[in-house]
């Protein structure tokens, strides 16, 4: 808090009226900060099956983009309870057809395709423990995101067509969300500013 922030003069709660410019009064004044009563975390294992449409068959996953989102957090006696949305978008590579590729003299298979994607949201819940917490504090979240470091993507149901390149009609993915929170309550308390030892 700036000197600017604050009025030149200015009611103290249940102090004495104070000036900072000229300085003859400093009393004290009633503040309310924000005070951490808890903090923990909550992991939650996130299990989809992912359809690709019919008529696009997956042939490889070229990446995952992932993204905790619309958190919805409620705060009760001595827990967190915390409701969200797992958006996924899948980007993978199809299959269309063949084609001759040379290398020298020597043929190779080969085929083409084009690159889609799949947009999914995945509801999920957790609750953490905070003792002390009651409905009605604050919460703040430090970290919502999903632990890339331990994560399974599965293709399955494979179409067997002769001939051609393996295609899957499902992906099934497994992963972990993890959320950081902390629970705070506001509190007053009083403080007496000092002439010499006002904030820049």
């Amino acid at each position: 808090m700036s000197q600017f922030e604050i009025n030149q003069k200015s009611q103290c709660c249940g102090g004495e009226e104070f000036d900072y410019d000229g300085g003859k009064k400093i009393g004290e004044k009633c503040i309310k900060v924000p005070e951490v009563i808890g903090r923990n975390n909550c992991q939650t294992l996130v299990e989809c099956v992912i359809p690709f449409p019919e008529q696009y068959p997956a042939v490889e996953i070229k990446d995952i983009h992932k993204e905790v989102r619309d958190l919805i957090v409620h705060v009760c006696k001595n827990k967190v309870l915390i409701n969200g949305i797992l958006h996924k978008n899948i980007n993978y590579k199809t299959y269309e057809g063949k084609c001759d590729f040379y290398c020298g003299y020597q043929k190779y298979d080969s085929y083409y395709g084009d690159v889609r994607h799949v947009a999914v949201n995945i509801p999920f819940a957790c609750f953490i423990e905070v003792p002390g917490a009651r409905p009605g504090d604050d919460f703040e979240i430090e970290y919502a995101d999903v632990e890339d470091s331990c994560e399974i993507d599965i293709l399955e149901d494979p179409i067997w067509e002769k001939g051609s390149v393996k295609q899957y009609k499902k992906l099934r993915e497994k992963v972990i969300v993890k959320i950081d929170l902390k629970v705070l309550r506001h509190i007053q308390i009083t403080v007496k500013p000092e002439k010499c030892n006002i904030c820049p």
